[in-house]
């Protein structure tokens, strides 16, 4: 019987030293993803989003002359390109600072009535830019743009946007650098990482553009 139970052990033993022997030596590494990249972009573009419904809020209730809702969604957007602009690390930080500005200047004329339909639509697509301009810049920062298509067709369109209510040579020009951005973006899906120097060029020549009328 004691030796039985000897014998016993012993081949237990051999398993499970052949089992361990035979287990990797180190789990294989998984895919690294910029997922706190992914999540912020996500995050933005939600924020961004919201944003802008503020902005068409502020001017529809202007325009029907209910001056309570003007003025509260003047001050809820302006807060909220102020947040936006506090996490911002892009080149369009101090951009949505000077529309925040912009914005509450307006606070007074819409509190007596008095805010023109033209003054705050202006204003209202200056602030569109600025989100739209940030957004764009912040993913030219991250190491890709493939599978971004979407976010950049969306705020190329944001842009797209707010030039109309600029009108003039620079709607003209902005919104010709904006039609030649989206074609490009389109070869994301088609050309891959090929074809991304020349989407950041085009991207680039909008960001620059946005600059200039911001």
């Amino acid at each position: 019987m004691k030796k039985t139970k000897m014998v016993f052990v012993a081949s237990l033993m051999l398993i499970s030293t052949v089992g361990f022997a035979q287990l990797p030596k180190a789990m294989p590494k998984m895919p690294s993803t910029d997922m706190a990249s992914t999540t912020k972009v996500a995050t933005d573009s939600v924020a961004t989003d919201s944003t802008v419904i503020l902005l068409d809020k502020a001017v529809s209730a202007n325009a029907s002359g209910d001056k309570v809702a003007t003025v509260q969604a003047l001050k809820s957007s302006t807060a909220a390109i102020e947040k936006t602009a506090s996490t911002s690390k892009s080149d369009f930080k101090d951009k949505l600072m000077a529309q925040v500005g912009n914005l509450q200047k307006l606070i007074p004329l819409a509190e007596s009535g008095m805010l023109g339909g033209g003054v705050i639509q202006k204003a209202a697509g200056l602030a569109k830019m600025a989100l739209g301009a940030n957004q764009i810049s912040s993913l030219l920062g991250g190491a890709s743009l493939l599978g971004k298509a979407s976010t950049l067709t969306s705020n190329l369109g944001l842009l797209k946007g707010g030039l109309s209510a600029l009108g003039g040579v620079s709607a003209s020009t902005g919104g010709s650098l904006i039609s030649s951005a989206l074609s490009s973006v389109g070869t994301l899906s088609s050309g891959g990482a090929a074809a991304e120097p020349a989407v950041k060029s085009s991207l680039g020549s909008v960001l620059n553009f946005a600059k200039g009328v911001l």
